[in-house]
């Protein structure tokens, strides 16, 4: 097996030049979902086939041999691409029930999720200094996403299970990467099997949810999005090629150097680049206590990359 050390350089800033650009994602959904009321699996669909198709196109142009995963990674990339699509959907419908701020807090008990995870799994054996970084990222995580009180997690049984299994997935996806960078499958060949993968289970999802699963498709017509303006297929595509393709790529890359636990507690800066994002896009400010937040997500970082 491969050995890598906990944190380097590059992985470092390849992981958050991939969370500042997965942080234009929460920006793009909700001009998407919110301002156009497209339902959020299709959005979600046909930015992974754009995604998978822009890579397919790329790589037989220009290195055709990264077409080939492999036949014994196959069932690798199949299981990758699924954990993909259950964070799509598990994460949609986790912002549904209890709101974007909570469901994005949710989601960072992956972090946790991740340490033990990676020791479950043979890699090492979580050390006392991830915990200040843990607790730093998690606490300036809420606080950015506005989280003030125990009362704001006042949730539904379905809100809970979909906040809670978004971390699970979330984990998932970290774990699921760091395998792939073991068993030396290029960053290019994984995203595009991935996003084709999750574009496949997306589809089916679409194509048989007769309503019964938030934010699906309510019929196979709704799929194509008709009568949708061709600037919001633009949005769709700049969504896709720009801060799902780069920002996962980034992500993918910085797991062949760094371990899955370290990666996870720097994505934690995502909500607050998020944050910083909406000011001048959408005309968001934030509260001093949203600012505090970030300033405990980035001492949470710098704590982590000095004992790294």
């Amino acid at each position: 097996m491969y050995k890598f050390k906990s944190t380097t350089g590059l992985g470092v800033a390849q992981v958050l030049a991939g969370s500042a650009l997965i942080a234009l994602v929460a920006i793009f959904i909700k001009i998407l979902v919110v301002d156009y009321s497209l339902p959020i699996l299709v959005v979600a669909f046909w930015r992974n086939l754009f995604v998978c198709t822009a890579l397919l196109i790329g790589l037989t142009l220009f290195k055709p041999e990264l077409l080939r995963a492999g036949r014994k990674n196959l069932p690798v990339l199949a299981g990758y691409g699924f954990i993909l699509t259950m964070l799509n959907g598990v994460w949609g419908g986790s912002v549904y029930f209890n709101g974007a701020s909570v469901a994005t807090v949710l989601v960072y008990i992956s972090v946790p999720l991740t340490v033990i995870g990676q020791w479950w799994l043979g890699g090492e054996k979580p050390s006392a200094r991830l915990i200040p970084s843990i607790v730093l990222c998690l606490i300036g995580c809420a606080l950015v996403c506005g989280i003030q009180g125990i009362s704001d997690f006042a949730l539904t049984p379905m809100g809970m299970f979909l906040g809670l299994f978004s971390g699970v997935f979330y984990a998932g996806y970290a774990l699921m990467g760091r395998e792939c960078a073991l068993r030396g499958i290029n960053p290019y060949t994984v995203l595009m099997h991935i996003f084709a993968f999750a574009a496949l289970f997306l589809l089916i999802a679409d194509l048989f949810s007769n309503g019964l699963i938030p934010g699906a498709a309510t019929s196979p017509a709704q799929i194509l999005l008709p009568g949708v303006p061709l600037k919001v297929w633009g949005l769709i595509l700049t969504l896709a090629m720009g801060p799902t393709m780069l920002g996962w790529l980034l992500i993918n890359m910085s797991l062949s150097k760094l371990t899955p636990s370290v990666a996870s507690i720097l994505l934690t800066t995502e909500p607050m680049m998020t944050a910083l994002i909406a000011i001048p896009t959408l005309g968001e400010y934030m509260t001093t206590m949203q600012w505090a937040g970030c300033f405990l997500i980035l001492g949470g970082v710098i704590v982590l990359k000095k004992r790294g």
